[in-house]
């Protein structure tokens, strides 16, 4: 008997059919175009779809089955002979950009390298060394004195109260510590230049700021009215100024500078007294950060050295959350200032942007004579002489007419 049914098309109608013949094998029956297949074409689909569930069964059984083996340990790394170490740092320092890595005081990596070649030539396995070689274990094994000077000082470790100089005193926040300034300056040469300053710094060491504690005066409100543009200006002209780049700090070269920009404007916290900023240098060093707590007639001052790596506080909250932490004895707070108190003597701009310097306009060197004719007299000589050869050639072909 005839069945009239209407073509299906498109991918759904494909699946459908294709799940019918699976169902319809089971019983025997599969129809196609309205027909009943002949018994030996229903013979061969069955073969077919049994292969292939036998196939998928193949397939699926290593997953459903036995649990797997567990996965073979990764045996333990071979520990660097000496003169594979040696070969690897000497492989290092031939690279060209090196050098200005480790004058910029960036780090390459080869700490592990140095350390194999140090205990060789402690135990006199080493023999002669090249001297470039020598030169960077000189200047690692004066890293790691510095390193291990830094993790045996005598921190405090917070929560604990210490006390800084005069009427101030840190609160240290769990999860930070503490090294008084007579301790810094026990540090090795890496910290000298940063003495008289106590250091703040969180457990493992990715956050870090100094402290310097000093007796400004009382900042009035009016005081505290931070402009930042005219800021700004201050800070940049500390970068853009001859006369200060003529005493040492060469921030100008080839005419060129980078002007520093704003992180974090100047802000002035009026419930915590605290000040803070951040901003951007035009050398290869890590942004300016500053927060500065204050007091009375005192002030404690964080310089971020190190600004850490946090998913919920950013450099400068981190920053403000430290100089918060500052305590001043009974009498000696901010608010208990009155019209006796003796006024700073330096405006809030002097303290973040610096003392301003005398402007002399930067003229850059004019280049000599010859420097300027040089470049194109070469490009054209080639030309120049070719062209008296062609003559001189001509003048000898008329000679001989």
């Amino acid at each position: 008997m005839q069945i009239n049914q209407k073509p299906e098309t498109g991918m759904h109608s494909k699946l459908v059919r294709l799940l019918q013949r699976l169902r319809d094998t089971r019983s025997g029956n599969v129809f196609h175009a309205a027909s009943i297949t002949k018994p030996h074409k229903v013979v061969g689909f069955r073969f077919v779809i049994s292969f292939l569930l036998a196939f998928l069964l193949c397939i699926a059984a290593p997953t459903y089955a036995a649990p797997t083996a567990e996965p073979a340990r990764a045996k333990p790394a071979k520990p660097l002979t000496f003169k594979e170490a040696l070969s690897a740092e000497l492989e290092i320092l031939r690279n060209p950009m090196v050098k200005m890595i480790l004058d910029r005081g960036g780090s390459i990596g080869d700490g592990k390298l140095l350390e194999v070649i140090d205990q060789a030539q402690q135990a006199g396995k080493a023999g002669e060394l090249p001297d470039v070689v020598i030169a960077r274990l000189e200047v690692w094994r004066k890293e790691r004195a510095i390193e291990e000077a830094y993790r045996k000082a005598p921190w405090v470790h917070g929560p604990a109260r210490v006390a800084i100089k005069g009427p101030v005193y840190l609160q240290v926040p769990k999860g930070f510590k503490y090294l008084a300034p007579e301790a810094v300056e026990l540090l090795p040469h890496g910290y000298k230049t940063l003495s008289s300053r106590a250091l703040v710094s969180n457990d493992d060491d990715t956050f870090a700021a100094f402290v310097m504690v000093s007796e400004p005066g009382h900042f009035t409100p009016g005081q505290l009215a931070l402009n930042a543009d005219s800021i700004l200006h201050r800070i940049q002209d500390k970068f853009t100024n001859p006369l200060r780049n003529a005493t040492g700090f060469m921030d100008i070269q080839h005419g060129i500078v980078a002007k520093p920009e704003w992180i974090d404007p100047p802000h002035f916290d009026n419930e915590r007294h605290v000040v803070s900023w951040s901003y951007t240098e035009p050398r290869p060093t890590s942004p300016r950060m500053f927060a500065v707590r204050l007091g009375k007639t005192w002030a404690a001052e964080f310089q971020v050295i190190s600004p850490g790596d946090s998913d919920t506080e950013t450099p400068i909250m981190r920053a403000q959350k430290v100089a918060a932490a500052i305590e001043f004895s009974p009498g000696e707070d901010y608010d208990d200032a009155d019209t006796r108190t003796p006024k700073a003597a330096m405006s809030m701009i002097d303290v973040i942007g610096g003392q301003e310097f005398k402007f002399i306009p930067y003229i850059a060197p004019q280049p000599s004579t010859w420097e300027t004719i040089k470049s194109p007299l070469l490009r054209v000589a080639p030309l120049l002489l070719l062209i008296i050869a062609l003559i001189l050639q001509a003048m000898r072909s008329q000679k001989k007419e």
